[in-house]
Protein backbone atom coordinates (compact mmCIF):
# COMPACT_ATOMS: atom_id res chain seq x y z
CA UNK A 1 0.00 0.00 0.00
CA UNK A 2 1.36 3.21 -1.25
CA UNK A 3 0.40 6.18 0.97
CA UNK A 4 0.19 9.40 0.30
CA UNK A 5 2.89 11.75 -0.78
CA UNK A 6 3.18 15.46 -1.36
CA UNK A 7 5.27 17.88 -3.83
CA UNK A 8 7.62 19.70 -2.48
CA UNK A 9 7.84 22.43 -4.44
CA UNK A 10 3.80 22.93 -4.36
CA UNK A 11 2.45 20.65 -1.64
CA UNK A 12 -0.19 19.29 -3.82
CA UNK A 13 -0.74 15.13 -3.37
CA UNK A 14 1.68 13.54 -6.04
CA UNK A 15 0.55 10.62 -7.87
CA UNK A 16 2.52 7.60 -7.88
CA UNK A 17 4.25 4.80 -10.71
CA UNK A 18 7.12 2.58 -10.21
CA UNK A 19 10.10 3.36 -11.98
CA UNK A 20 13.10 1.36 -13.44
CA UNK A 21 16.16 2.69 -12.71
CA UNK A 22 19.44 2.62 -14.64
CA UNK A 23 20.99 0.14 -11.95
CA UNK A 24 17.78 -1.96 -12.54
CA UNK A 25 16.21 -1.25 -9.50
CA UNK A 26 12.92 -0.21 -9.05
CA UNK A 27 11.82 3.14 -7.94
CA UNK A 28 8.86 4.14 -6.34
CA UNK A 29 8.57 7.46 -8.20
CA UNK A 30 5.84 10.35 -7.60
CA UNK A 31 4.54 12.96 -10.26
CA UNK A 32 3.55 16.47 -9.61
CA UNK A 33 1.06 17.58 -12.83
CA UNK A 34 0.60 21.08 -12.01
CA UNK A 35 4.36 21.15 -12.07
CA UNK A 36 5.31 18.86 -14.41
CA UNK A 37 7.65 17.26 -11.97
CA UNK A 38 9.17 13.26 -11.37
CA UNK A 39 10.53 13.05 -8.35
CA UNK A 40 11.71 10.50 -5.08
CA UNK A 41 10.93 10.70 -1.70
CA UNK A 42 14.03 10.16 0.27
CA UNK A 43 16.77 11.96 0.95
CA UNK A 44 20.28 10.09 -0.64
CA UNK A 45 22.88 12.28 1.40
CA UNK A 46 24.79 8.91 3.20
CA UNK A 47 25.09 7.05 0.04
CA UNK A 48 26.37 10.23 -1.22
CA UNK A 49 28.85 11.19 1.49
CA UNK A 50 30.14 7.31 1.06
CA UNK A 51 30.97 7.55 -2.45
CA UNK A 52 28.31 5.18 -3.63
CA UNK A 53 26.98 7.72 -6.51
CA UNK A 54 29.23 6.85 -9.69
CA UNK A 55 28.45 3.03 -8.92
CA UNK A 56 24.94 3.80 -10.21
CA UNK A 57 25.07 6.27 -12.06
CA UNK A 58 28.41 4.93 -14.15
CA UNK A 59 29.07 1.34 -13.37
CA UNK A 60 25.96 -0.47 -13.31
CA UNK A 61 25.69 0.20 -17.19
CA UNK A 62 29.04 -0.46 -18.46
CA UNK A 63 30.58 3.05 -17.95
CA UNK A 64 33.85 3.33 -16.23
CA UNK A 65 34.39 5.18 -13.54
CA UNK A 66 36.95 7.91 -13.86
CA UNK A 67 40.30 8.49 -12.13
CA UNK A 68 41.18 11.20 -10.44
CA UNK A 69 43.30 12.70 -12.46
CA UNK A 70 41.25 11.83 -15.50
CA UNK A 71 38.01 13.11 -13.52
CA UNK A 72 39.67 16.15 -12.55
CA UNK A 73 41.09 17.06 -16.18
CA UNK A 74 37.87 16.35 -17.70
CA UNK A 75 36.79 18.93 -15.20
CA UNK A 76 38.34 21.60 -15.74
CA UNK A 77 37.44 21.12 -19.50
CA UNK A 78 34.36 21.31 -18.54
CA UNK A 79 34.49 24.20 -16.17
CA UNK A 80 36.31 26.62 -18.14
CA UNK A 81 33.47 28.19 -20.25
CA UNK A 82 31.32 27.96 -17.09
CA UNK A 83 34.00 30.72 -15.70
CA UNK A 84 34.37 32.61 -18.90
CA UNK A 85 30.20 32.96 -18.89
CA UNK A 86 29.58 33.44 -14.99
CA UNK A 87 32.92 35.00 -14.10
CA UNK A 88 34.77 38.15 -14.89
CA UNK A 89 37.28 40.84 -13.72
CA UNK A 90 34.93 42.33 -11.17
CA UNK A 91 34.56 39.15 -8.96
CA UNK A 92 38.26 38.81 -7.95
CA UNK A 93 38.56 38.78 -4.46
CA UNK A 94 35.17 38.18 -4.01
CA UNK A 95 33.74 34.95 -1.84
CA UNK A 96 32.63 32.26 -4.45
CA UNK A 97 30.66 29.21 -3.34
CA UNK A 98 30.45 26.15 -5.27
CA UNK A 99 27.95 23.13 -3.99
CA UNK A 100 28.72 19.85 -4.85
CA UNK A 101 32.19 20.56 -5.77
CA UNK A 102 33.34 16.92 -6.43
CA UNK A 103 37.26 17.56 -6.37
CA UNK A 104 37.54 21.27 -6.79
CA UNK A 105 38.63 21.48 -10.04
CA UNK A 106 35.93 25.08 -10.97
CA UNK A 107 36.92 25.78 -7.77
CA UNK A 108 40.97 25.99 -8.78
CA UNK A 109 39.87 27.88 -11.86
CA UNK A 110 38.28 30.32 -9.89
CA UNK A 111 41.27 30.72 -7.62
CA UNK A 112 43.47 30.84 -10.43
CA UNK A 113 41.26 34.37 -11.23
CA UNK A 114 42.17 35.72 -8.40
CA UNK A 115 38.51 34.62 -6.50
CA UNK A 116 38.09 33.10 -3.22
CA UNK A 117 36.88 29.90 -3.61
CA UNK A 118 34.58 27.63 -0.60
CA UNK A 119 33.35 24.64 -1.59
CA UNK A 120 30.40 22.00 -0.13
CA UNK A 121 30.84 18.94 -1.05
CA UNK A 122 29.33 15.57 0.91
CA UNK A 123 31.26 12.90 -0.55
CA UNK A 124 33.81 12.71 2.45
CA UNK A 125 37.16 11.56 0.14
CA UNK A 126 36.65 14.84 -2.06
CA UNK A 127 36.08 17.03 0.30
CA UNK A 128 39.23 16.17 1.97
CA UNK A 129 41.10 16.28 -1.29
CA UNK A 130 39.81 19.85 -1.94
CA UNK A 131 40.98 20.86 1.66
CA UNK A 132 44.03 18.99 2.54
CA UNK A 133 45.38 19.00 -1.68
CA UNK A 134 43.85 21.80 -3.17
CA UNK A 135 43.84 23.72 0.18
CA UNK A 136 40.51 25.21 -0.35
CA UNK A 137 37.91 25.28 2.30
CA UNK A 138 35.61 22.68 1.66
CA UNK A 139 32.50 21.96 4.38
CA UNK A 140 30.70 18.82 3.76
CA UNK A 141 27.28 20.01 4.20
CA UNK A 142 25.15 23.22 4.10
CA UNK A 143 24.89 24.32 8.16
CA UNK A 144 29.22 23.85 8.59
CA UNK A 145 28.89 26.70 5.32
CA UNK A 146 26.20 28.68 7.38
CA UNK A 147 28.03 28.79 10.55
CA UNK A 148 31.11 30.87 9.09
CA UNK A 149 28.86 33.34 8.54
CA UNK A 150 30.23 34.68 5.42
CA UNK A 151 28.51 35.78 2.49
CA UNK A 152 29.07 34.94 -1.48
CA UNK A 153 28.95 36.86 -4.77
CA UNK A 154 28.29 34.49 -6.20
CA UNK A 155 26.89 30.32 -5.37
CA UNK A 156 26.99 27.84 -8.29
CA UNK A 157 25.26 24.56 -8.18
CA UNK A 158 26.35 22.45 -11.56
CA UNK A 159 24.74 19.02 -11.69
CA UNK A 160 23.60 19.29 -7.85
CA UNK A 161 19.69 20.36 -7.32
CA UNK A 162 18.64 16.62 -8.75
CA UNK A 163 20.02 15.61 -5.44
CA UNK A 164 18.90 17.59 -2.78
CA UNK A 165 16.12 16.82 -0.08
CA UNK A 166 13.58 19.87 -0.04
CA UNK A 167 15.41 21.68 -2.45
CA UNK A 168 13.23 24.87 -2.27
CA UNK A 169 14.37 25.11 1.91
CA UNK A 170 18.20 24.61 0.38
CA UNK A 171 17.88 27.40 -2.57
CA UNK A 172 16.35 29.39 -0.01
CA UNK A 173 19.20 29.01 2.29
CA UNK A 174 21.58 29.54 -0.12
CA UNK A 175 19.90 32.99 -1.76
CA UNK A 176 20.00 33.86 2.26
CA UNK A 177 24.13 33.46 2.01
CA UNK A 178 24.34 35.95 -1.08
CA UNK A 179 25.51 39.71 -0.26
CA UNK A 180 22.96 41.96 -1.87
CA UNK A 181 23.08 41.79 -5.52
CA UNK A 182 24.46 38.23 -5.68
CA UNK A 183 23.83 35.79 -8.04
CA UNK A 184 23.08 32.21 -7.58
CA UNK A 185 23.39 29.79 -10.63
CA UNK A 186 22.03 26.70 -11.03
CA UNK A 187 22.28 23.73 -14.11
CA UNK A 188 20.15 20.57 -13.88
CA UNK A 189 18.92 17.75 -16.25
CA UNK A 190 15.73 18.79 -17.25
CA UNK A 191 12.50 16.20 -17.48
CA UNK A 192 11.23 17.24 -20.57
CA UNK A 193 14.18 15.14 -22.62
CA UNK A 194 14.38 14.81 -26.63
CA UNK A 195 16.14 11.59 -26.32
CA UNK A 196 13.41 10.02 -23.70
CA UNK A 197 10.13 12.12 -25.12
CA UNK A 198 11.07 12.54 -28.85
CA UNK A 199 13.02 10.17 -29.92
CA UNK A 200 11.49 7.78 -27.47
CA UNK A 201 14.16 5.82 -27.29
CA UNK A 202 13.71 2.46 -24.99
CA UNK A 203 17.64 2.31 -23.72
CA UNK A 204 17.23 5.59 -22.62
CA UNK A 205 13.99 5.53 -21.03
CA UNK A 206 15.32 3.32 -18.77
CA UNK A 207 18.70 5.31 -18.45
CA UNK A 208 17.42 8.39 -17.63
CA UNK A 209 16.43 7.46 -14.21
CA UNK A 210 19.06 7.10 -11.12
CA UNK A 211 18.33 5.81 -7.61
CA UNK A 212 20.88 8.68 -6.19
CA UNK A 213 18.96 11.73 -7.96
CA UNK A 214 15.75 12.33 -6.68
CA UNK A 215 14.56 15.65 -8.49
CA UNK A 216 13.63 15.85 -11.83
CA UNK A 217 12.89 19.22 -12.85
CA UNK A 218 11.47 20.96 -16.32
CA UNK A 219 11.23 24.86 -17.33
CA UNK A 220 7.60 24.82 -15.48
CA UNK A 221 8.66 22.73 -12.08
CA UNK A 222 12.08 25.68 -11.91
CA UNK A 223 9.04 28.35 -12.66
CA UNK A 224 6.95 27.14 -9.35
CA UNK A 225 10.14 26.75 -7.30
CA UNK A 226 11.65 30.00 -7.90
CA UNK A 227 8.11 31.51 -6.93
CA UNK A 228 8.55 30.50 -3.38
CA UNK A 229 11.98 32.52 -2.76
CA UNK A 230 12.20 35.95 -1.60
CA UNK A 231 14.22 38.51 -2.38
CA UNK A 232 14.88 36.98 -5.81
CA UNK A 233 15.27 37.77 -9.53
CA UNK A 234 15.37 35.19 -11.81
CA UNK A 235 16.32 34.19 -15.30
CA UNK A 236 15.32 30.45 -16.93
CA UNK A 237 16.41 28.67 -19.98
CA UNK A 238 17.22 25.43 -21.33
CA UNK A 239 20.68 24.52 -23.53
CA UNK A 240 21.31 21.56 -25.64
CA UNK A 241 24.54 20.01 -24.06
CA UNK A 242 24.31 16.77 -26.18
CA UNK A 243 24.99 16.67 -29.83
CA UNK A 244 22.92 15.72 -32.85
CA UNK A 245 25.78 12.59 -32.79
CA UNK A 246 25.15 11.69 -29.16
CA UNK A 247 21.09 11.19 -30.15
CA UNK A 248 21.75 9.18 -33.15
CA UNK A 249 24.55 7.20 -31.31
CA UNK A 250 21.49 6.16 -28.81
CA UNK A 251 19.61 5.75 -32.12
CA UNK A 252 21.78 3.26 -32.69
CA UNK A 253 22.92 1.26 -29.97
CA UNK A 254 20.44 2.30 -27.29
CA UNK A 255 22.97 2.55 -25.00
CA UNK A 256 25.10 5.47 -23.26
CA UNK A 257 28.33 6.39 -24.28
CA UNK A 258 30.89 7.85 -22.38
CA UNK A 259 31.61 11.66 -23.07
CA UNK A 260 33.90 12.95 -20.63
CA UNK A 261 31.44 15.94 -20.02
CA UNK A 262 28.61 15.67 -17.28
CA UNK A 263 25.33 16.72 -19.50
CA UNK A 264 27.14 17.36 -22.92
CA UNK A 265 29.63 16.19 -25.54
CA UNK A 266 32.07 16.81 -27.74
CA UNK A 267 31.73 14.66 -30.65
CA UNK A 268 30.51 17.44 -33.23
CA UNK A 269 33.43 19.45 -31.95
CA UNK A 270 35.89 16.24 -32.54
CA UNK A 271 34.39 16.09 -36.11
CA UNK A 272 34.75 19.42 -36.95
CA UNK A 273 38.61 19.84 -36.43
CA UNK A 274 39.14 16.18 -38.09
CA UNK A 275 38.06 17.86 -41.46
CA UNK A 276 39.44 21.16 -40.92
CA UNK A 277 42.90 19.22 -40.19
CA UNK A 278 41.96 17.53 -43.92
CA UNK A 279 41.83 20.75 -45.71
CA UNK A 280 44.78 22.04 -43.75
CA UNK A 281 47.03 19.01 -44.76
CA UNK A 282 46.28 19.36 -47.97
CA UNK A 283 45.67 23.29 -48.76
CA UNK A 284 43.23 25.38 -49.96
CA UNK A 285 42.87 24.94 -53.57
CA UNK A 286 43.01 20.91 -53.17
CA UNK A 287 39.37 19.62 -54.32
CA UNK A 288 39.34 17.11 -50.88
CA UNK A 289 40.09 19.77 -48.93
CA UNK A 290 37.44 22.13 -49.81
CA UNK A 291 35.05 19.10 -49.79
CA UNK A 292 35.98 18.81 -46.15
CA UNK A 293 35.66 22.02 -45.45
CA UNK A 294 32.25 22.13 -46.98
CA UNK A 295 31.36 18.87 -44.98
CA UNK A 296 32.44 20.97 -42.00
CA UNK A 297 30.25 23.54 -42.48
CA UNK A 298 27.53 21.49 -43.18
CA UNK A 299 27.73 19.15 -39.63
CA UNK A 300 28.28 22.15 -37.86
CA UNK A 301 25.21 24.35 -39.14
CA UNK A 302 22.87 21.43 -38.54
CA UNK A 303 23.92 20.59 -34.91
CA UNK A 304 23.94 24.38 -33.94
CA UNK A 305 20.72 24.72 -35.70
CA UNK A 306 18.78 21.10 -34.25
CA UNK A 307 20.70 22.36 -30.64
CA UNK A 308 18.59 25.69 -31.28
CA UNK A 309 15.16 23.86 -32.61
CA UNK A 310 15.34 22.01 -28.82
CA UNK A 311 16.06 25.01 -26.85
CA UNK A 312 13.50 26.92 -28.01
CA UNK A 313 11.43 24.74 -27.38
CA UNK A 314 12.48 24.42 -23.70
CA UNK A 315 13.38 20.44 -24.42
CA UNK A 316 17.49 21.80 -24.08
CA UNK A 317 18.89 18.85 -21.98
CA UNK A 318 19.89 21.00 -19.32
CA UNK A 319 18.00 23.65 -17.12
CA UNK A 320 20.07 26.42 -16.64
CA UNK A 321 18.81 29.42 -14.28
CA UNK A 322 19.96 32.53 -12.28
CA UNK A 323 18.51 34.00 -8.86
CA UNK A 324 19.92 37.33 -7.81
CA UNK A 325 19.42 38.95 -5.10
Amino acid sequence: MVGVVNCPVCATPASHRFQMARSGKELSMWHCGPCQYDFLDHDPSNDLAANKLDETRLKSVGLDIPTLEKDFQNGLSQSRPYISEYLNDNDRDANILEVGCSWGYFLQLVKDIGASPFGIELNTLRANYVNNELRIPCDSNLEACESRRITFRKIFLFYVLEYIYDPVSYLQRLVNMLEPGGLLVVITPNLNDAIKDLWRNPGFRNFFYDEHAINYMTVRTVERLVMRLSKADVLIETRQGYSFINHVSWFLTQAPRTTGVVGGDNFVEDILEKLQSRQEYTGSDDHEGQLAIKLRDLIGAFDRDYRNLLEEASYGNQIRFTVRR
